[in-house]
């Protein structure tokens, strides 16, 4: 007889534990073994990370600054930072992650800042395999389903604080699937709370994670209500307990704001920033998201044929992430780590004792050259220089510009998005005196756009942004149209012009 169970409270351990029994015999009759596999996993997204993080982006400078400035004065509560929204409040709710940059430059400059942020993000694929293989996946499987997730996430390796949210995700869905296994609530699914106010305290996207415990923590509570009222009791102090862990941060009920305020923003982001716009399987970024979003149905289609239905809760929440995703494109990671769980369970509960036949040669030959792999990236990234990583901005540019405001201190600058974050980093002086940076959230949706239509220099009226500024500093790379119709303004007069960017002074 087929498998036909789906899990959910309630649901007998039996299929699991066949599942288990299955995988281990598999194992004993020559089946990949499991460490191998999970070693080769955690060397080829080590490799991947490492690749990808060579190079400082605007929020990667951010971090940065803002772990430096936490560091010297504390918890900021105002912006002194821009002159556009100066002295408006500055809620930092990814305080932590920029302190824990901030750390790393300190301790091994920009090499060691890639390690961090290349250890987080695989961290979060290793959470993803051990996952996937305590509901039975095969090995196997299991690297081939994470390789999958792997795959979508490219276009979110980037050095920032929300590579702090992967891992601390991974580790929130882990528990709430495995707890929706057991007939009432685990004492380990507790750990959730701790995770989720660790996220808080990293990055935004904790409401994802809170919402997902408390949605799951109130159907538990409903589905077990015919038994003890403590079962009862219990999830509905955990969903309680889940929404109030956003709160617990330096800033109390106040972080209420920065959710307010990117609430109000994220519509106008979502013309000018390509993270925020809505996926499109012609978009690079997005193409990996849609293959594993037909290789899943496909997954679940196939053993649902077999007779076997897919986790609710599992499948629930993948639901729900993907119309999440579908929303933004920096969501689609989210989903990437529910998708293949689903996928990867499915289709091993409609295969009960059919792991794939590879040889424990072959697993530790995959795993040996990944290693060396990864190995030879982090001495690579380790003997990288500095001009690697602050490659893809003008650093000439921003050094010309910050000597010519040194010498008057009441000017102003006016720069792009890819110069203000790294002018801020590069030369502190630059506090307060440079026109925007990298906390979209602080400014208003009136304020972006202006932003917006000066970096185009297409729309009428476009050079109205530049009153009250008395310099200006453009990445040529990024902006040659603005550069060129900078050149042609009256009353400007070009101080530093080269391959990497454009400084002009009011005349």
């Amino acid at each position: 007889m087929p498998d036909r169970s789906g899990g959910g409270a309630g649901v007998s351990l039996r299929p699991a534990r066949r599942i288990q029994r299955a995988a281990a015999a598999g194992t004993a009759r020559g089946a990949s073994p499991f460490l191998p596999w999970l070693v080769a996993l955690v060397a080829l997204s080590l490799m991947v990370s490492l690749e990808y993080s060579r190079y400082l982006f605007a929020d990667s400078y951010y971090d940065l600054y803002a772990g430096r400035w936490i560091v010297q004065h504390g918890i900021p509560h105002r912006n002194v930072i821009t002159v556009v929204a100066h002295g408006a409040p500055w809620i930092d709710q990814q305080w932590f992650a920029h302190v824990l940059y901030y750390a790393a430059w300190a301790a091994g400059g920009y090499p060691a800042v890639a390690l961090l942020s290349s250890l987080v993000l695989t961290s979060g694929f290793a959470v993803l395999a051990l996952a996937m293989r305590s509901r039975g996946v095969p090995p196997a499987r299991m690297f081939g389903w994470t390789c999958a997730a792997i795959i979508v996430y490219l276009g979110n390796i980037v050095i920032r604080a929300q590579s702090f949210a992967y891992p601390l995700f991974a580790l929130t869905l882990w528990l709430v699937v495995a707890d929706s296994r057991a007939p009432r609530l685990r004492a380990r699914t507790w750990l959730v709370l701790p995770v989720l106010v660790l996220w808080a305290n990293t990055h935004g996207s904790v409401l994802i994670g809170a919402a997902m415990v408390a949605l799951y923590a109130g159907y538990r509570a409903v589905a077990v209500r015919r038994g003890s009222h403590r079962a009862v009791l219990g999830y509905l102090a955990l969903g309680a307990a889940s929404a109030l862990s956003v709160l617990c941060t330096p800033y109390g009920t106040g972080v209420i704001g920065y959710y307010k305020s990117v609430n109000l923003v994220a519509p106008a982001l979502s013309h000018y920033v390509t993270e925020w716009q809505r996926p499109n399987p012609l978009y690079l970024v997005s193409m990996g998201f849609f293959a594993l979003l037909i290789a899943t149905v496909i997954a679940v289609a196939v053993a649902w044929r077999r007779g076997t239905r897919p986790d609710p809760v599992l499948a629930a929440i993948a639901l729900g992430l993907l119309v999440l995703a579908l929303t933004a494109i920096r969501n689609q990671a989210f989903f990437a780590f529910a998708g293949s769980l689903l996928a990867a369970d499915t289709l091993a509960r409609s295969n009960v004792g059919r792991a794939p036949a590879l040889s424990r040669a072959f697993s530790r030959a995959t795993a040996g050259v990944l290693s060396a792999a990864a190995l030879t990236g982090a001495v690579l990234i380790a003997t990288e220089p500095a001009g690697t990583f602050e490659s893809l901005v003008p650093v000439r540019a921003i050094d010309a510009a910050a000597t010519l405001a040194a010498r008057d201190p009441g000017a102003r600058v006016l720069a792009d998005e890819w110069s203000s974050p790294p002018m801020l980093w590069l030369h502190p002086a630059m506090f307060g005196r440079v026109g925007y940076d990298a906390r979209l959230e602080q400014f208003s949706v009136a304020q972006l756009r202006a932003y917006a239509t000066f970096l185009t220099a297409r729309a009428r009226g476009w050079p109205g942004l530049l009153r009250g500024y008395d310099l200006v500093l453009v990445n040529r790379q990024q902006h040659g149209w603005l550069c060129t119709a900078l050149t042609r303004l009256p009353g400007w007069r070009v101080v530093y012009s080269g391959r990497d960017g454009l400084v002009l002074e009011r005349a």
